[in-house]
């Protein structure tokens, strides 16, 4: 009888605002995705762009976490992607130029979903995106219910 291969795990692109989040606090959505990708249920993706964003966000914002965030970067050192020129500039047509990058990002990892907590330039443009590049915007918690994962209560 033959077996069914192991299901490949979701690939997740990360921005900025999930990894201040994942850096600041030991408990939420967020931190839990983390893990849940270093326990290999998610492969996890940033950018260099999105790395140097969040430090220097921490730096202003909770310069106590950046150990913390030093210690999460390690796990993106296989999954850190590099987006053309052209590719952001072709999502700039979706999206506000300041934001291409990071879905630009998403789409070069072959991601399934872009987490985010921006709700303004990205949660609110899911929709367009999804439709133009059939990347899943959506924040950690729904993306771990979506995948069965979720908070676990207590």
């Amino acid at each position: 009888m033959a077996s069914t291969p192991p299901a490949l795990p979701t690939k997740v692109f990360i921005d900025s605002s999930v990894l201040v989040a994942t850096a600041i606090s030991v408990r939420g959505s967020a931190r839990e995705l983390l893990n849940a990708g270093i326990r290999g249920h998610y492969e996890l993706f940033a950018s260099q762009i999105v790395l140097a964003e969040t430090e220097r966000n921490i730096a202003l914002k909770a310069p106590a976490a950046l150990p913390m965030f030093r210690m999460f970067e390690v796990v993106f050192a296989a999954g850190i992607v590099h987006p053309s020129k052209e590719r952001v500039l072709e999502v700039a047509r979706i999206v506000e130029l300041k934001d291409a990058p990071i879905v630009a990002g998403a789409i070069e990892a072959g991601a399934q979903y872009l987490a985010t907590y921006d709700r303004r330039h990205l949660l609110n443009a899911a929709d367009r995106i999804h439709k133009a590049f059939g990347v899943n915007v959506e924040t950690p918690f729904a993306i771990l219910r979506a995948s069965g994962e979720g908070l676990k209560p207590g």
